[in-house]
């Protein structure tokens, strides 16, 4: 997976390099502060409705298209950041879409826009269009995961709290539970409490403790495939080479009578 983890250093080099800039907090935080020329991510945008509300949009093309409009070019790097622990991992979201849909140069702040702000580098309320970058999707199917893959998966991973894995439905999934062999680990878990990414020992080992190969392929989910893509790409950023995220995640799963749930 093509998404690089970097400090506020590293994403002042790409801001200077003319680096399309995606911020994936909410709309509100966006007008508070944000980087200079970033663009509003919003992730529902590109997903579906109901039971399909995490499952992005069949249109690939579509999609990139929109994300041009954003200034993302694949022939330069896309930075993104988001709220970092603060949030629910929107900004894995931007990086795992990104990365689906074959961008070449994806980098992700660590720590969010609060390691920015905290840095002392610049911060505006204004906002202005982005000059349309050029970006065709070239989809990597190998970075996601559908229902009939989640069903034969050997490895799945649920990233949602513990009370949600034993059966709470918080966000609205129409059964509580998780999917049948799914072991859990909270995606909090896989941050420090300044919302940067644990190291890849850490991480490795915590995966671990859960019961994982980290050389055998391993499918995440959560409730809409946002807290899931953001541990897809923290796990691919640490070393494990392959992982999906499963989008439509336990919101399409719980609305299928037909599939099991385990409580």
């Amino acid at each position: 997976m093509p998404v690089r983890v970097v400090d506020v250093r590293g994403a002042t080099s790409l801001v200077s390099r003319g680096a399309a800039v995606l911020d994936a907090r909410d709309a509100a935080s966006f007008a508070q502060g944000h980087m200079p020329g970033a663009q509003l991510y919003a992730w529902q945008a590109f997903t579906g409705e109901g039971a399909l509300r995490g499952r992005v949009k069949p249109d690939l093309q579509a999609i990139a298209q929109a994300l041009s409009s954003l200034g993302v070019d694949s022939g330069r790097p896309t930075l993104v950041y988001g709220a970092a622990g603060l949030g629910w991992g929107e900004e894995g979201h931007a990086a795992w879409l990104l990365a689906l849909l074959g961008h070449p140069d994806i980098a992700l702040l660590d720590g969010g826009f609060a390691a920015w702000r905290n840095a002392g580098r610049p911060v505006v309320s204004s906002s202005a269009r982005a000059r349309p970058g050029s970006f065709v999707a070239q989809p990597r199917p190998e970075f996601r995961a559908d229902v009939a893959l989640a069903a034969r998966a050997k490895q799945i991973l649920d990233v949602r709290s513990a009370s949600e894995y034993n059966g709470a439905t918080p966000y609205g999934e129409l059964r509580g539970g998780h999917l049948p062999g799914a072991r859990h680990l909270d995606w909090r878990s896989l941050l420090d409490t300044s919302g940067r990414l644990i190291p890849s020992s850490k991480l490795l080992r915590a995966l671990a403790d859960a019961g994982f190969d980290p050389d055998a392929e391993t499918v995440v989910y959560c409730t809409c495939g946002v807290r899931s893509a953001m541990a897809a790409v923290s796990l691919a950023a640490r070393g494990v080479a392959r992982v999906r995220n499963f989008d439509g995640s336990m919101a399409e799963w719980a609305g299928d009578p037909n599939l099991p749930v385990v409580r």
